[in-house]
């Protein structure tokens, strides 16, 4: 400041500022030291002293001031100190605040560029999902229509079989459940056995089971088969609602769900008494035929005998004779035993060779292949054929001697010409003396070579190799069409 006032004399004094007093001023612009007097003055010496008292106070008064001006600045210093600390601290949180800033600024740039990055994703993954929205919603579209014909036809199927089952009127179809009671029943069971639906539905099926088969528990037994074999066949009497019996063959079926649950059965069957009845009586029929072919042959082998006795044929001849009779009848036998519908290839083969046998029973002959079943006239003519070549193997081949043996295969073949598979058989001896061709063709090799082919449509390769003989056929197994 420049004034201040002093405490002394009440009032204004001059600082530093202001320069020296005026009593110390000279007059040529110079100062004297206080209680110096400069020279030509003309104030006098009372005046000097009390200057003089004057500024000595005034000195103690500045050095007063100066002490509180010093403090003054001291504590001004102090505060400018804490001001600048202050300052400093604000700046310091001023720099932490904007360096917070920054890190928030770059956080939040960091987490736009993120936010628009999942924006795209969500934008991307949006549009895939529309994709596939429409996609699923084309494929709902198409799967309901594909259900939806699949029930129409569902529906179809179920009308037809409704009408299948309501219109198989020589049929009796009805289910039975897990205990063998009825749950369903159609018009034919009711024309066959003569039960209306409301009468039956909810009763056991053994009302229809004779009381034989009832206490033989054939139900039972019949879907038990039918569980453990998918079916059971069975042909036996039933009873209808008036008691009387017929005979029906029938099928029992197991009623499976979709997972292969047991539901229940399914029994069809139809009324076969009229065949029956014919059966039984061709049965007799070709009992009593039977029995006079069997007088007939025997008859016609007394005849030969006692005629071929008293003539002068040979004992081998007559002996010949009577055993081609004896292979008819074999023939006859079989086809007995086969209800004349012809017999099996085997069968055949067993009874033609089972009377050559060694000493001691054991078997000199082996045969192999399928199961082949043979027409009732080609068991009579392979019969024939096969005793001539066992005969010829025990008179003159492998079955004349002890260690001699017969090897039987035969085969199924189909060729691109044939309609009809054919058995290919290969006869071959072994073990047997050396084999020469015969001078001359006897009855065995003429019905081998040309009764067989000629009455079976096949082909017959005689051969006579040195190391046993062999005979090689090719039979069909149908009969030839006519006119071939």
């Amino acid at each position: 400041m420049d004034r201040l006032s002093c405490p002394c004399h009440g009032g204004p004094r001059w600082g530093r500022a202001n320069g020296p007093p005026p009593s110390t001023v000279l007059a040529a612009g110079g100062t004297v030291p206080p209680g110096k007097e400069v020279e030509g003055t003309s104030e006098p010496r009372r005046k000097a002293g009390e200057s003089h008292i004057s500024l000595s106070e005034e000195r103690d008064a500045l050095a007063a001031e100066n002490r509180l001006l010093r403090a003054d600045a001291r504590s001004q210093a102090a505060a400018r100190g804490e001001l600048l600390r202050r300052v400093s601290d604000a700046e310091a949180r001023v720099s932490a605040r904007e360096e917070s800033l920054r890190a928030s600024g770059e956080a939040l740039r960091i987490s736009l560029a993120e936010a628009r990055l999942l924006a795209e994703s969500l934008e991307v993954a949006n549009t895939a999902l529309t994709l596939r929205n429409s996609y699923l919603e084309d494929g709902a579209a198409a799967r309901v229509a594909e259900l939806e014909a699949a029930n129409d036809a569902l529906r179809r199927d179920e009308e037809h079989l409704r009408l299948v089952f309501e219109s198989a009127t020589e049929y009796a179809i009805f289910t039975l459940d897990l205990e063998g009671r009825v749950t369903s029943w159609n018009p034919g069971a009711q024309r066959i056995l003569g039960y209306g639906e409301d009468e039956i539905v909810g009763q056991p099926a053994h009302i229809i089971v004779t009381p034989e088969d009832r206490a033989a528990r054939r139900p039972e037994i019949e879907m038990s088969r039918a569980v453990e074999h998918c079916r059971a066949r069975d042909e036996r009497w039933h009873l209808r609602a008036d008691g009387s019996r017929f005979w029906a063959v029938g099928m029992l079926m197991p009623l499976l769900s979709r997972n292969g649950d047991l539901q229940g059965f399914l029994k069809i069957l139809r009324d076969h008494t009229e065949r029956r009845e014919h059966d039984e009586r061709l049965a007799l029929l070709n009992d009593e035929l039977t029995h006079r072919v069997k007088n007939t042959l025997a008859a016609v082998q007394s005849v030969a005998a006692h005629t071929l006795r008293g003539s002068d044929l040979s004992v081998a001849l007559q002996s010949t004779l009577v055993e081609r009779l004896k292979a008819l009848g074999r023939s006859h036998d079989l086809l007995v035993w086969n209800r004349w519908e012809g017999a099996l290839l085997n069968e055949v083969l067993e009874r033609t060779l089972e009377a050559y046998g060694s000493a001691d029973g054991a078997r000199r002959f082996s045969m192999a292949g399928p199961s082949v079943r043979l027409s009732s006239d080609m068991t009579v003519t392979l019969n024939l054929a096969l005793h001539e070549l066992a005969t010829n193997a025990a008179k003159y081949g492998a079955l004349s001697v002890a260690e001699g043996s017969v090897d039987v295969r035969w085969e199924l073949e189909r060729s691109a010409q044939e309609q009809a598979p054919a058995v290919v058989m290969t006869w071959r001896e072994r073990g047997g003396p050396p084999v020469r061709p015969p001078g001359r063709r006897g009855f065995g090799s003429r019905m081998l070579e040309r009764a067989l082919p000629y009455q079976s449509g096949g082909q017959v390769t005689l051969s006579f190799a040195p190391e046993g003989v062999e005979c090689h056929l090719r039979l069909p197994i149908a009969p030839p069409p006519p006119g071939l």
